[in-house]
């Protein structure tokens, strides 16, 4: 009696709903490396970025050219006494362009500090706006205007960057340069100062012309009441943001085109500005690799589960369907042997292209997978199947990784696929019967 009770409670034991909770169980255990391997993902990403930090400090950083705009003293009215005294304190009004042509070209390059690299840029840039002095200003005095101290400036992110021969031209004369913007508008810039016989309701043109060295990001304010924009580069991967999108692009092997033209309207700010300039108007263009690896890394690791749920279902029905029994320990060597690829694919991708460190990454993974199953299951048809579910797989998330927009739908597609398979080999298994006869 005590061996009949001692059988049935074996039997029960190894029956498959037992042995299906057991190995969802061990599925949990291994999400801690799963984890373990994003927390390193971020470390390294984070890593990078304090690296090449330092590649911006001596280049120049992310650059955003803001103007040119006329920088105008005026004195602002205080106070006024009982006996019409005024006290005045000294202000700057910035004037914009009515009308501003950009013509960029931008020569991108790699720079890399040990195993890490970015690339930074020299743009060469053109600038010339036209100027309408305004003959009254809301808010201000005629006689409080100081038109005799008017400048051009040019306010700039990184002033660093700057290179090469600056010229600012003006009624054909070539203006001096001093450093600052010669207001309060941002810390860094240039400006230089005009004729004083310049007055309200006078029209003239200025020109600049610069090299300006920066990292990864180049934003353009288009200040101008209309404002066109073109920029060329033989980066092939541009990202167009910024707050204007292009009106027209063309982007190949060769590079990039593309152009902008937009209104001051469209900005809501008029011509004149009192409070300094705005923020988040700018044109802007990317150039960084169209490929993290460390992003894509990170995004491949959250598929890390998927991948062991499904070598492990393919593993559960060959015990169901052949009646041959996989040791828990089997089951757990077989996932880490997953997890690795994870690790593999991290170290790997800092050295070589992405797409070269995943395809030895996952050859790797699937020898070892398909070895260590063909030792365990003793089958040579159940060894294919576990090798092509792991091909699968791995074929499967190199492309979900590539096209991101669809990856929801394509995973929601490959459950499905998994579990009509699934059904249709377990659909004349009589699971009472391998219960029992798990004993």
């Amino acid at each position: 009696m005590e061996n009949e009770t001692e059988k049935k409670l074996l039997s029960g034991l190894n029956g498959p709903g037992v042995k299906a909770a057991l190995v969802g169980f061990l599925l949990l255990v291994l999400l801690i490396p799963i984890f373990m391997v994003q927390s390193l993902v971020g470390e390294r990403s984070s890593r990078s970025q304090e690296v090449l930090s330092g590649i911006s400090t001596t280049w120049g950083g992310a650059q955003e050219i803001a103007g040119p705009v006329l920088v105008l003293p005026y004195d602002h009215v205080v106070s006024r006494s009982s006996s019409g005294e005024e006290k005045l304190d000294r202000r700057h009004l910035i004037l914009l362009a009515d009308t501003l042509s950009v013509d960029g070209k931008v020569d991108v390059e790699k720079r890399a500090i040990s195993i890490y690299e970015t690339n930074v840029y020299t743009a060469h840039i053109k600038l010339q706006a036209t100027f309408k002095l305004p003959l009254l200003i809301d808010g201000t005095s005629p006689d409080h205007l100081k038109w005799e101290g008017l400048s051009v400036s040019l306010p700039l992110s990184d002033i660093q960057g700057l290179q090469g021969n600056m010229e600012i031209i003006s009624g054909g004369k070539l203006l001096p340069i001093e450093p600052g913007t010669g207001a309060g508008l941002r810390a860094q810039g240039i400006h230089a100062a005009l004729p004083d016989t310049l007055q309200g309701g006078d029209t003239f043109t200025v020109a600049m012309s610069f090299s300006l060295r920066g990292t990864g990001v180049l934003d353009i304010w288009p200040s101008g009441a209309k404002t066109d924009v073109t920029l060329a580069s033989s980066w092939p991967s541009p990202g167009f943001q910024g707050r204007f999108s292009p009106i027209s692009h063309k982007i190949d092997k060769d590079g990039f085109s593309a152009q902008w033209q937009t209104l001051r309207l469209a900005q809501g700010i008029g011509p004149v500005l009192f409070d300094g300039l705005p923020h988040g108007q700018a044109i802007s263009v990317k150039f960084i690799e169209p490929v993290n690896t460390y992003s894509m890394t990170d995004r491949s690791a959250k598929y890390g589960s998927l991948f062991v749920l499904m070598t492990f279902a393919v593993l559960y029905l060959f015990e169901v369907i052949s009646g041959r029994r996989v040791h828990p320990v089997q089951y757990l060597l077989t996932g880490l042997a997953l997890c690795l690829f994870f690790m593999a694919l991290l170290a790997l991708s800092e050295h070589l292209a992405f797409g070269l460190a995943y395809s030895i990454s996952a050859i790797i993974v699937i020898a070892m997978v398909a070895a260590y199953g063909r030792s365990v299951m003793g089958s040579g048809t159940w060894t294919s199947g576990i090798t092509l579910t792991q091909v699968a797989l791995f074929a499967y998330l190199y492309g979900v990784l590539k096209m991101e927009d669809f990856a929801l739908l394509s995973g929601t597609a490959l459950l499905f696929i998994a579990l009509a398979a699934a059904m249709f080999l377990t659909r004349r298994v009589d699971w009472y019967k391998s219960g029992r006869g798990a004993g």
